[in-house]
């Protein structure tokens, strides 16, 4: 028991002595600027995307090899365990023939003998100079697709980026809405509490009815639950920016920033302007630009296999053959060789024409790829140019609906204190004042995005705005 007693001890000893960090989440305040900052710092498919550029880039590289000379060195140690013997023709027994009659012993030697070539021990060093001297065009064309191999992953990292910098600006436009959609919420129940005292007074001096003290207590008793709706929105858009960010959900977040109408220029252009805008910039269609340089280089590529090659080698090397490993540089002979070898392709058992055939129609996919971008990012550009439109009349509308809701709301307050008309023109004047401000809010944060969304689909997204 006393053991158990000191290690409970040891416990809460250890506890008290853990740092306050321990057991309070930092507070990350963010703006615009930050979150996109931290988005394009901690995004795995920024991550990827830069990694396949850099793999491009050394594709480049390794396409260039094809063409470049080879130098290879090389060290041999052989060793015979057995050295193979050979048949052959004994020359000699015919060579001494007329002397048979001198020598009888010649006729007793052997008209084949046994022989064996070669050390027990073979060494070799020495180095090896290729270089291709044409390829059939692939050398080349290996190249210029590596080349537009690696511009098109730029192009892919920039489509990319642009578009993480559109989600976090919706992400985090949607939780400052959310945001300012609880204080208009707020802002409803206080008015809604304070016409409640107006209208119970009225009521302790007779001067209203029971039913309109009722009916301002149930307007009350609606907004509440509103604004639990409403801070519910806020936390859920604030796990939808977590998740953008790549933050953990446990991070404690608060959002800086408020709406404002800013004028956009870039809105003002005209919608051919635009597109033509895109079809310079748009990082999408850039790319398969590149793309359609690769496939039109496949066709060279396939088209090789049908061409002769040409190779250039040089070998310099030394040799020494000895029955023991005492070896000198005296016991090594030098070869010094050059050669020139053409290849002619023959029959490959028609991979060569599959290729060729293949290739091609790669080509003629990417052409209508490319049409098909094209046709989509003009669509898009039409789509986002009549949104932005649509966006900003609605600001101008909301806004003067807000002030004349508001007017509105002042002008009925007044009438019912001095009696001049009911408490039901109060409360639907709340009523519309409260969906008039958040009428406004979303016609703010649709007016943002919609700036965001007119520079992504044209390709000049480059940061906020």
């Amino acid at each position: 028991m006393q053991q158990n007693g000191f290690k409970l001890l040891l416990v809460i000893i250890y506890i008290l002595l853990l740092p306050v960090s321990m057991f309070s989440q930092e507070k990350i305040t963010l703006n615009l600027q930050k979150s996109v900052d931290l988005a394009l710092e901690k995004n795995p498919g920024i991550r990827i995307a830069e990694k396949e550029v850099e793999k491009a880039r050394a594709g480049v590289w390794e396409a260039y090899s094809t063409i470049l000379p080879k130098l290879d060195a090389s060290a041999n140690l052989q060793r015979a365990w057995e050295i193979q013997e050979n048949t052959i023709p004994n020359f000699i027994k015919p060579m001494l023939g007329p002397l048979a009659g001198v020598i009888p012993e010649l006729q007793d030697m052997p008209d084949f003998v046994k022989i064996s070539f070669g050390l027990k021990n073979t060494i070799s060093y020495g180095a090896v100079v290729s270089q291709p001297l044409f390829l059939g065009g692939a050398g080349y064309a290996g190249i210029k697709m590596a080349t537009a191999a690696k511009n098109a992953a730029e192009l892919n990292l920039d489509e990319q980026r642009q578009e993480l910098i559109f989600q976090t600006a919706n992400a985090f436009l949607m939780t400052l809405l959310a945001k300012e959609v609880v204080s208009v919420q707020r802002e409803a129940l206080e008015q809604a509490k304070a016409n409640l005292e107006v209208v119970t007074k009225k009521y302790e001096a007779g001067m209203a009815t029971g039913f309109d003290k009722m009916r301002a207590e149930v307007d009350v008793a609606n907004l509440e639950p509103t604004v639990l709706s409403a801070k519910n929105d806020f936390e859920a858009a604030l796990t939808q920016l977590k998740t953008v960010l790549g933050l953990n959900m446990s991070a404690d977040l608060e959002i800086e920033g408020q709406f404002n109408f800013i004028e956009d220029e870039f809105g003002s252009q005209t919608l051919d302007q635009l597109k033509n805008i895109a079809f310079e910039n748009r990082p999408a269609l850039l790319a398969t630009r590149y793309q359609k340089n690769i496939t039109s280089s496949g066709i060279t590529l396939a088209r090789s296999e049908f061409m002769p090659k040409l190779f250039f080698q040089t070998d310099y090397s030394f040799i020494a053959m000895k029955n023991d490993l005492d070896v000198s540089q005296d016991d090594f002979s030098k070869g010094f060789t050059s050669a020139v070898s053409l290849q002619i392709p023959l029959f490959h058992g028609f991979a060569s024409t599959k290729k060729y055939q293949k290739a091609k129609l790669d080509h003629r996919i990417m052409l209508d790829t490319e049409k098909q971008i094209y046709d989509g990012i003009s669509a898009e550009v039409e789509i986002g140019y009549n949104n932005f439109q649509v966006a900003k009349e609605n600001y101008f509308s909301s806004m003067e609906t807000v002030e004349l809701a508001e007017e509105a709301l002042r002008l009925a307050n007044l009438m019912y204190e001095e009696g001049a008309n009911t408490q039901l023109d109060v409360l639907s004047s709340q009523l519309s004042l409260t969906q008039a401000k958040l009428n406004y809010l979303k016609s703010l944060f649709d007016y943002q995005l919609a700036r965001y969304n007119l520079r992504k689909v044209t390709g000049k997204l480059k940061g906020i705005l």
